[in-house]
């Protein structure tokens, strides 16, 4: 009786194995075995999604002029190894998830190519040695002779200055924050549940790009969590000892944890370039991890703007003559707008209609708060408390 009672339970659990397995799988050719395929890819997204299309609007609604900015390292300073894992504990790709945080506003502002700029650099070194083409003929006026070339003329300046800066680092990563756990058995049989509690934390700073004055800097932390769940067996069936145990764990995952803090640091160091608290944008909801398809690509083109916002003036490109006559590059960098022009009153505070019902009041600009401070070429005059600008 007891050999058939374990046939019967080793059978089902052979079953649950090849059915989580996903069967036979796909085959990818007729010489080939059969390869498991899971799930689709999915865009990687968080509980700040709709946050940042909040602050995109916000961004373009009170901005003339897009800000330009770049992301320096944003590193890991924990210096937390994992023997599980054979490597760091934390992610090294905290620069790449701050500007992927940033091309969430779509196109609210302007990001620039500051991490890694060895592809860049190596093609301008080789447009300023004459070795670089276009696919091209271009005509080179040399001192009146004019000279058909297959290289690319190159005066300077296609590459265009940053307003501000992001750098920091994740800074802590706090095991067992705190842990418990329940285990109740009676005769050896019976249910245990167990919960762990760990954090990470970010600093993120912005900074001037001309007189590298730190304007804002933000440090938060946000907790990771972790269940188990289980139940065991242990009973002697005559002189058979039958050892059972089933159960799940569930953990949050903890570079997520890190993605989603590094976005939250992005939006509140953005705010102020708005005149708006972020936190009447942010709304963190474990369910804004599924969205619809496209709903954070979709630009609320029916929220009410606050001001006819002036055209950015578009970046001029090099131009270069490609048959006689011959025409000297023109200068790519254009005149950076101040964002809020000096002498103009504080933005009105955000339209309502653009912000997630959270039950906060809408913020208004006023002495000690949140305002325009350190946007545009005075930042560094300029006083650090909110309101109108002297």
């Amino acid at each position: 009786m007891t050999a058939r009672w374990l046939s019967m339970a080793g059978a089902a659990l052979l079953s649950a194995c090849a059915g989580a397995g996903g069967g036979g799988g796909v085959q990818r050719a007729p010489d080939q075995a059969p390869q498991l395929v899971g799930p689709s890819v999915t865009r990687n997204t968080t509980p700040l999604e709709p946050a940042f299309q909040c602050m995109g609007t916000a961004l373009r609604q009170r901005l003339p002029q897009k800000p330009r900015i770049g992301v320096g390292q944003v590193r890991d300073y924990t210096g937390k190894f994992s023997e599980l894992d054979g490597g760091s504990a934390i992610t090294q790709g905290g620069s790449l998830m701050t500007i992927s945080a940033l091309g969430k506003l779509r196109g609210a502002v302007r990001v620039f190519e500051r991490f890694d700029t060895s592809v860049g650099e190596w093609e301008l070194g080789l447009l300023g040695k004459r070795y670089l083409g276009d696919e091209q003929v271009h005509a080179v006026d040399n001192n009146g002779n004019v000279q058909q070339v297959p290289w690319k003329p190159y005066t300077g300046g296609t590459v265009v200055e940053t307003d501000y800066f992001i750098v920091g680092g994740i800074t802590e990563l706090n095991y067992t924050v705190t842990s418990g756990g329940v285990r109740a058995e009676i005769n050896q049989i019976g249910p245990s549940v167990r919960s762990f509690v760990a954090n990470v934390a970010v600093d993120l700073r912005l900074i001037d790009t001309k007189s590298l004055e730190v304007l804002e800097t933000v440090s938060l932390q946000k907790q990771v969590i972790g269940r188990e769940v289980s139940l065991s067996v242990f009973e002697f069936f005559s002189d058979v000892l039958v050892n059972i145990e089933v159960g799940g764990k569930h953990l949050e995952p903890l570079q997520l944890a890190v993605r989603t803090t590094l976005e939250q640091a992005v939006l509140e160091l953005l705010g102020p370039m708005a005149g708006v608290d972020p936190l009447n944008c942010i709304e963190y909801r474990p369910e804004h991890l599924r969205l619809p398809q496209g709903a954070s690509l979709k630009l609320d083109a029916t929220a009410p703007v606050a001001a006819p916002a002036a055209p950015a003036t578009p970046a001029a490109k090099p131009t270069v003559a490609p048959v006689p006559p011959p025409a000297p590059a023109a200068s790519a960098t254009s005149p950076a707008a101040p964002a809020v022009a000096p002498g103009t009153a504080s933005p009105l505070p955000l339209a309502a209609p653009l912000l997630p019902q959270t039950g906060r009041p809408d913020f208004e600009p006023g002495a000690g708060q949140l305002g325009p401070r350190g946007i545009g070429p005075d930042a560094s005059r300029r006083p650090r408390s909110g309101g109108s600008a002297p």
